[in-house]
C-alpha cells in the first residue's frame, strides 16, 4: 500500500477513537487501543443509529394521512339474464348469511325459474352447514317437494301472503345486497332492473337487513314440517 492511503486509514482510524498518535510531528508511532472498548464502541454507535430510526419513524407515522376505506361500489343490472347471473354468483360467494326474497318470476316455470334457485339454494346449504339462510317466497302447489327438501336441511322458509304483486326481491349474501324491482306486471311480473351493492359496510347492510326482517315479520308466514299423526 502507498503512505499516502496508509496515512489516510490511520487518520480516520483516529476519528474514530480506535488508535492513538504518539504526540510527535515526525516519526510518530501509532498504537491500538483495547479490542473490547472498540466493540464497544461499535456497538454503541449501532445502538444510537437504531434510536435514531425508532425516533424518526414515530415523527414520520404522525405526519402520515390515514387511509381513508374504500367506498363501496354500487352498479346497476339492466336485464333478467344478468340478474340471474348475479343471483348465482352471490349465492355461490356466501359464506355466512344468505337472505332472500324471492320474486315470482324466479319461481314459474313459464319463465324458466323455481328449478334453477331452488337447487342453488339447497346445493349451498348442503355443502355449508352453517351458513344461515332465511327464504322469503310466493307459494305455488308446484313448489311443495322443493320446498320440503329445503326445509330438511334447516333452511327457514316464509310464504309471502296476500294477492298483491310484490315489489321488489332482494338477496342479502354476506357484506353483498342485490335489490331488483318490479318493471311490468302483464301477463306475468317481470323484474328486470336491479341495484347490486358490492362489499358494503355494516351500516349499509344492516338497513336492508332490517327491511328484510320486516318484510317477513309483516307480509310472510313461516313454512314448517308437520309430522302426521299414527292412526
Amino acid at each position: 500500500m502507498d503512505r499516502a492511503r496508509v496515512y489516510d486509514s490511520l487518520n480516520r482510524l483516529m476519528e474514530k477513537g480506535y488508535i492513538k498518535k504518539e504526540p510527535v510531528k515526525r516519526g510518530a508511532n501509532y498504537q491500538v487501543i483495547a479490542i473490547d472498548k472498540i466493540f464497544k464502541s461499535i456497538r454503541e454507535g449501532y445502538k444510537k443509529k437504531i434510536d435514531e430510526t425508532l425516533i424518526l419513524e414515530k415523527a414520520i407515522s404522525k405526519l402520515q394521512v390515514e387511509e381513508e376505506e374504500p367506498e363501496p361500489r354500487v352498479w346497476a343490472i339492466n336485464s333478467k339474464k344478468k340478474i340471474r347471473k348475479k343471483i348465482k354468483q352471490l349465492i355461490d360467494s356466501a359464506n355466512r348469511r344468505l337472505y332472500l326474497i324471492i320474486t315470482p318470476d324466479l319461481l314459474m316455470e313459464e319463465l324458466a325459474g323455481r328449478d334453477w334457485i331452488l337447487k342453488e339454494i339447497w346445493s349451498k346449504k348442503f355443502s355449508s352447514d352453517k351458513i344461515n339462510i332465511i327464504v322469503a317466497l310466493k307459494y305455488f302447489e308446484s313448489l311443495k317437494e322443493e320446498i320440503k327438501k329445503l326445509l330438511k336441511i334447516r333452511i327457514n322458509v316464509h310464504s309471502i301472503e296476500g294477492g298483491n304483486v310484490i315489489p321488489f326481491g332482494l338477496l342479502i349474501a354476506d357484506n353483498d345486497f342485490l335489490l331488483t324491482t318490479l318493471d311490468q306486471v302483464k301477463e306475468a311480473p317481470e323484474y328486470t332492473s336491479g341495484i347490486w351493492l358490492e362489499d358494503g359496510n355494516n351500516k349499509q347492510i344492516l338497513g336492508y337487513e332490517h327491511l328484510f326482517r320486516h318484510f317477513i315479520s309483516s307480509e310472510c308466514k313461516e313454512i314448517k314440517l308437520t309430522v302426521k299423526p299414527d292412526i
